[in-house]
């Protein structure tokens, strides 16, 4: 089943694994004093990223993991085809806002400075490219300048307003990482669009630090309905990898405020198949269909459940057959010839003993 209506459908992907977020501070110490300027770069010593700086920024502004930085980028490929360019686009540092080769890049580089990089595929678009962009398997070349840096915000002393547009900011990103394949890095993203759009870390339920007026019951309905959007899709990235037990709590949150939710049904109805609780996983599906008896996905493993069910019960009756039953009749009839092919074979044996004394009495005697 897919995304719910603020999600994107997605196939599994198999792209090489990837920089995470917690190697940029590694990434920072080996290239610090590595990069100059009109030459080429290496900042990780794999080729992965090559860095040549066009202009020098401010000394030691360098800005830090989930810092709010603004920055401009033009993207292209190796012949100079353009892919993508932004001006003043804000991203978080290390929170996967940008491919993670640029993400490791902006944490070298210093306000206002300007520079080229060269991102081998394994940190830019993997294999998988980017639909009509980026073909698979290709280095991309960032011209990026670093506007400014600032501090991250407090999700509590935002404008509701803010909190949702972040939050869903955040989600889409996820939504994006999810459709690649990547689900740790979805679910990373996801977690912290929940920062945002979690009323109970205080500031929504009151006026704001910035003056907006008191938030309304329609507001918190919103973010509520946003917020469960959120752990819906974050339930989706951990079936995927198979951690059922963070994607039941998440699933178990979307249900306590929306017990009708079809897409959270069926996802729990996969989680409890993932554990083998089949009956819990039919509870599951049968409610579903209650709420939408079309839903071809949910008819579809309504139909697996089943099948595993049957075979459950077939082996089920089958050992109890044999705990209270004895073996089979044909067991009984395999026994029964075993047993008469070891009485020919003694018999046989005997003859053949006899048969031997005889023949050497008669060279005794003869």
């Amino acid at each position: 089943m897919d995304l719910n209506e603020k999600e994107i459908s997605s196939e599994n992907s198999t792209e090489p694994e990837i920089v995470q977020n917690g190697k940029i501070e590694e990434a920072t110490e080996l290239a610090e004093e590595k990069v100059g300027k009109d030459e080429w770069v290496d900042l990780l010593g794999s080729g992965s990223i090559m860095k040549k700086i066009l202009q020098e920024g401010k000394p030691d502004t360098k800005p830090q993991r989930l810092q709010k930085c603004y920055v401009t980028y033009k993207c292209t490929l190796e012949d100079d085809t353009l892919v993508d360019s932004v001006e003043n686009l804000e991203i978080y540092l290390g929170d996967c806002d940008v491919i993670q080769g640029l993400d490791v890049a902006i944490a070298l580089m210093n306000v206002n400075e300007r520079c080229l990089l060269k991102i081998a595929p394994r940190l830019a678009y993997g294999n998988k490219g980017l639909p009509d962009k980026v073909p698979g398997d290709a280095t991309v070349v960032y011209e990026v300048e670093l506007l400014s840096v600032d501090y991250e915000d407090e999700p509590e002393n935002l404008p509701i307003k803010e909190r949702k547009r972040l939050g869903n900011k955040k989600r889409e990103r996820g939504n994006w990482w999810y459709c690649r394949g990547e689900n740790n890095l979805a679910i990373q993203c996801y977690r912290r669009a929940l920062n945002y759009l979690d009323e109970v870390e205080g500031g929504v339920t009151a006026p704001t630090a910035s003056g907006d007026l008191e938030v309304t019951d329609a507001d918190l309905q919103s973010l509520l309905e946003d917020r469960v959007s959120v752990c819906n899709n974050m339930a989706a990235a951990q079936i995927k990898l198979e951690s059922y037990d963070a994607a039941l709590l998440s699933l178990n949150t979307v249900l306590r405020c929306q017990p009708n939710n079809v897409k959270a049904l069926f996802r729990k109805a996969k989680v409890h198949r993932g554990k083998n609780d089949l009956a819990a996983a039919m509870k599951c599906l049968q409610k579903a269909k209650e709420n939408a008896p079309n839903d071809q996905d949910v008819q579809k493993e309504i139909s697996v459940v089943n099948l595993l069910m049957q075979k459950q019960k077939g082996v089920e009756k089958e050992l109890a057959r044999r705990m209270f039953s004895g073996p089979k009749k044909n067991e009984d009839v395999k026994k029964t010839t075993s047993s008469k092919l070891r009485v020919w074979a003694t018999v046989g044996t005997a003859v053949a003993v006899g048969m031997v004394g005889m023949v050497a009495y008669r060279f005794k005697y003869a």
